[in-house]
C-alpha cells in the first residue's frame, strides 16, 4: 500500500486542508494511506476527524523581523529560517524524521518549501500542490512580488544569494548536489500549478503547466433573506481589513446579502443585524451561493473568487496580504472586479460595490472567463491528481525495489 505526506508549511485559514481534503478521501479509497502535516493543527481540527485522518504538526519557525514587507520570494523564506544554515537544517532534520516515520514515496507539497528540500535529502519525488504564489518562475533572482513598488536589482540578488546558501549548506550535509539558483528547488517531479494563466500571482511567469482550479469544498445550503432586489454574497474574516467598513457597505444596500464570515465576533454581527441579512453559521456551498448571487465581496479568497467567475460573476474583493493582493490584482486586470487596496482607507466601498454590481462591464468579463472554461470539468481534476500520483508513487516503488535487488 503506497504511501503519501500532504506538506502544508506557510500560509493559514481552512482553505488548504479543504481543497486537499477531497483528493485525500479519494486516495484512501484507492487504498492509498495519506498522512497529513500541517502548520496548524487547530484548523486541521476542524475538518480532519469527521473525515477519519489524524494529523501531525508540520515543522515550522517562528518569522524572523526583517525590514519592510517581503520583496520576492526568497524575502519570505529569510523570515522563516532560511536566514540561517542552521536554523533551516534543524527544520529540514524534523520535516525528514515526518517523512522516515510515515514511509512516504510520494510528498505533496502545499507551500512547503523545506518539505521541498527535505525530500531532495531522501530522494522522494515532490509533487507541487498549489497556486503559483508558492512557485517563483524559473528566473534569477526571484521576481519583485510588488510590482508596484520598485526594488532594486541588487537587493532582490542579496535576498535570492543569502537564502539559497542556507539551502546549499544543508544538502551539501547530505552529499547532494547543490543548487545554481533558489529557483531551481522547484524543479520537482510534478511542478504544475493548481492555477488558471489569467490568475497566476506571476504575469510575467511564461510557459508553465496548469491543472486548473479544484472545485470548492462542498458545505452546507443556505438560505437567503427572503427579500427582493440583488443577490450578493459576502466571505469575511475577522481580520479581513476593513471588515467594518464592508458590514457597513452590506448593511446599506437594497437587495438580500448573504455572509460567512467565520470567527466575526458577536458584537458586530448584532450591530449589523438587518431584514435583509443573513450570517451563516456554517460554510455555505461556493459553487451554489455563487451561482445564485449576482456579485461577491471576499477577501480575495481564491476558492470563492474563482467559484464567482466560474459562474460567470463579478467581485469586490479586500485582501489581507501580499498572496491574495497578488491575486485580486489579476482579476481586476480581467476586468471581472475591483480591489480596495488594504493599506488604504476604504473611501467609499458602497460605490465600489455598487459599481460591481451595476457596470455591465464586470459582469461581461467574469462571463468571458465562464465561457472560455466552460468545457472544464473542476471535478476532473481530482481524478487527475490522483492519477499522477498513483505514478508518481509506483515508479518509487519500483525504484526502491530496484536498488534493494543483490
Amino acid at each position: 500500500m503506497a504511501s503519501i505526506l500532504y506538506a502544508w508549511e506557510f500560509g493559514a485559514n481552512l482553505g488548504h486542508i479543504g481543497t486537499f481534503l477531497p483528493i485525500a478521501r479519494e486516495l484512501r479509497d484507492h487504498g492509498t494511506t495519506v498522512h497529513w502535516a500541517v502548520t496548524h493543527p487547530h484548523q486541521a481540527a476542524r475538518l480532519l476527524p469527521k473525515a477519519g485522518f489524524d494529523w501531525l504538526q508540520a515543522p515550522t519557525m517562528p518569522e524572523q523581523r526583517r525590514d519592510g514587507p517581503p520583496v520576492n520570494y526568497a524575502d519570505i523564506l529569510l523570515r522563516f529560517g532560511y536566514g540561517n544554515g542552521n536554523d533551516l537544517l534543524g527544520l529540514v532534520v524534523a520535516w525528514r524524521e515526518i517523512m522516515r516515520l510515515t514511509a512516504a514515496k510520494v510528498v505533496l507539497a502545499d507551500h512547503a518549501p523545506t518539505a521541498i528540500l527535505a525530500a531532495r535529502t531522501l530522494d522522494i519525488p515532490v509533487m507541487l500542490f498549489g497556486s503559483g504564489f508558492f512557485t517563483p518562475p524559473p528566473v534569477h533572482p526571484t521576481p519583485n512580488m510588488r510590482p508596484w513598488a520598485p526594488v532594486p536589482a541588487e537587493r532582490l540578488l542579496a535576498n535570492d544569494q543569502l537564502a539559497l546558501a542556507s539551502i546549499n549548506a544543508v544538502l551539501e550535509s547530505y552529499g547532494k548536489s547543490r543548487l545554481d539558483t533558489l529557483a531551481r528547488l522547484f524543479r520537482v517531479a510534478e511542478d504544475s500549478l493548481l492555477s488558471f494563466p489569467e490568475l497566476d500571482h506571476y504575469a510575467a511567469r511564461g510557459p508553465a503547466r496548469y491543472w486548473g482550479m479544484l472545485p470548492a469544498a462542498v458545505a452546507e445550503d443556505s438560505t437567503w433573506p427572503a427579500v427582493g432586489g440583488p443577490r450578493v454574497f459576502s466571505y469575511l474574516r475577522p481580520e479581513t481589513p476593513h471588515v467594518e467598513a464592508a458590514l457597513e457597505a452590506l448593511h446599506g444596500l437594497s437587495g438580500s446579502v448573504l455572509i460567512y464570515a467565520p470567527g466575526l465576533p458577536a458584537e458586530l454581527m448584532q450591530r449589523y443585524a438587518a431584514p435583509h441579512i443573513a450570517f451563516s453559521p456554517v460554510p455555505v456551498d461556493l459553487n451554489k451561493v455563487a451561482h445564485q448571487a449576482d456579485a461577491g465581496l471576499t477577501y480575495a479568497s481564491p476558492a470563492a473568487t474563482v467559484a464567482f467567475l466560474m459562474a460567470g460573476k463579478p467581485v469586490l474583493m479586500i485582501p489581507g496580504h501580499l498572496e491574495q493582493f497578488l491575486f485580486a490584482k489579476r482579476v481586476e486586470e480581467m476586468g471581472a472586479g475591483l480591489i480596495q487596496n488594504p493599506e488604504q482607507a476604504p473611501h467609499d466601498l458602497a460605490a465600489m460595490l455598487g459599481r460591481v454590481m451595476r457596470e455591465p462591464r464586470f459582469r461581461a468579463n467574469a462571463a468571458a472567463f465562464a465561457a472560455k472554461y466552460a468545457n472544464f470539468d473542476q471535478n476532473a481534476v481530482t481524478t487527475h491528481i490522483v492519477a499522477r500520483i498513483g505514478e508518481l508513487a509506483d515508479a518509487q516503488t519500483t525504484r526502491a525495489n530496484a536498488g534493494a535487488q543483490p
